[in-house]
């Protein structure tokens, strides 16, 4: 697959805006399904969140799900 094809691929499907064809290609893509890459579960672990990196390096997608802060009585009992 070429880059650019698999760029606006992943980004339709970061903004939900994915066919279901497109959804389930990118969803086996990241799981790794194919039998010539049999994978140890830790290193397809690791491959998924290094793929997943590059995507929200790639995008503004801390803008769009940015990192809630905890509630301040979360934070009082962390104390204890």
């Amino acid at each position: 697959m070429k880059t650019e094809i698999l760029h606006r691929k992943l980004e339709r499907y970061i903004n939900g805006e994915a066919t279901p064809a497109e959804t389930r290609q990118i969803q086996a893509w990241l799981s790794c399904t194919a039998t010539a890459n049999n994978l140890k579960p830790e290193e397809k672990s690791e491959l998924e969140m290094e793929i997943l990196q590059e995507i929200q390096a790639y995008t503004a997608y801390p803008l769009f799900y940015p990192v809630k802060e905890k509630p301040w009585w979360q934070k009082i009992a962390t104390f204890f």
